[in-house]
């Protein structure tokens, strides 16, 4: 155990004798929040959280390591049970830097960081891996390799839950992700082509593994109207297929204002297609269902709002029937530079025979120093 400590401690020394103009900070954070099921029972929810943050340049090189780590606590009470849970983790530790090669930029991402498909449906968190972006005029080719079964799944967004049942700590759901992504800035009048093969490799006791090809096009349409159409068609184990598909439209009719409406498709069990799975919450959330959304939000330096809508149709044997209505809304207040305050709320409207409907509100307040 000493000579552990030893050599983490010998590795830190040499990684920062290097390092200049170092910088950190950190952010406290409170949550108090209440959700009932259609006011028949109160759940009280209360979360606060201190997250440390460092950022250190390699000199002149172009490449820097950036670091994160949080404590936090979720208490949540009603009148069946309490619970607690602690939770500690490092959410963000990356070498990151930009080098020229060739005719070309090439771009580093390595260590723990946010990644994300190109549709956001397929593979949208926190990962352990690699990244590699080379970018020439007219085309950019990616490449991401990673795994999730060392990040906290008590503090992170997968569909799939950890396999054990840990204390601050707990292992996520084992996944390698893998990505190849071919993306063209500039193919025709400023559109965006994205072409993008991603697979997810089942370690866990599951042994599902997904395979997904996507395609994304977007793009302006005018100044101030520009849109994005992506699918997604996959498969689990090459046993069958799946497909998400989704389209937004964004309106920006004045430099604090944007408006946006769109549509999630996700397939259900149906015939030759099945449900859409993955391992984001948004492919989750679309699989079975048709989905029209409306967006709107206000922002200016101290202040942002927004509110949103969701219709929610879901493949019900023949048919699509009305599941619910799902609406939000929030508000940010910069109070100063370094102290935030937030408000929001949310309400369910259950359109089948069950009713259950649901509401939550959420005040939020931050403090960085």
């Amino acid at each position: 155990m000493k000579k552990l400590l030893v050599s983490i401690c010998t590795l830190l020394f040499i990684l920062s004798a290097p390092l200049s103009a170092f910088e950190w900070g950190g952010i406290l954070k409170n949550d108090t929040g209440i959700s009932t099921p259609d006011f028949k029972d109160i759940t009280f929810k209360q979360s606060n959280a201190l997250s440390l943050w460092f950022r250190a340049p390699f000199g002149d090189s172009g490449f820097s390591l950036t670091g994160e780590g949080l404590y936090k606590y979720n208490f949540t009470a009603s009148k069946a049970a309490k619970n607690f849970v602690n939770i500690a983790d490092i959410t963000l530790f990356k070498l990151a830097g930009k080098i020229n090669a060739g005719s070309g930029d090439l771009t580093l991402n390595a260590g723990r960081f946010s990644v994300s498909d190109a549709t956001g449906a397929v593979f949208a968190q926190s990962s352990d891996g690699l990244s590699l972006l080379y970018s020439l005029p007219v085309v950019k080719l990616g490449l991401y390799a990673g795994y999730t079964g060392l990040l906290n799944g008590l503090n992170v967004s997968m569909t799939s839950a950890p396999e054990k049942n840990n204390k601050v700590y707990n292992l996520a759901y084992p996944y390698v992700p893998l990505g190849l992504t071919i993306d063209l800035p500039s193919l025709f009048l400023n559109q965006n082509l994205t072409i993008q093969g991603y697979a997810l490799f089942d370690c866990g006791s599951a042994k599902t593994n997904l395979y997904y090809a996507n395609l994304v096009l977007a793009g302006p349409v005018t100044n101030s109207v520009f849109y994005n159409i992506s699918t997604s068609l996959g498969s689990a184990n090459f046993k069958n297929f799946m497909n998400y598909t989704g389209f937004t439209l964004y309106i920006f009719p004045s430099q604090q204002i944007s408006l946006n409406a769109g549509l999630d498709y996700g397939s259900a069990q149906n015939g030759k297609l099945a449900a859409f799975t993955s391992a984001s919450f948004k492919g989750a959330e679309a699989a079975g269902n048709i989905i029209p959304r409306l967006g709107f939000t206000y922002g200016t330096d101290a202040l942002c709002i927004d509110a949103a809508a969701k219709f929610l149709m879901a493949w019900d044997g023949g048919k699509y029937a009305a599941s619910g209505t799902e609406l939000n809304a929030g508000l940010v207040y910069n109070i100063f530079s370094d102290l935030q305050l937030g408000f929001s709320a949310n309400a369910f409207l259950d359109a089948t025979k069950a009713k259950a409907n649901r509401y939550s509100a959420n005040l939020n307040l931050s403090l960085a120093f």
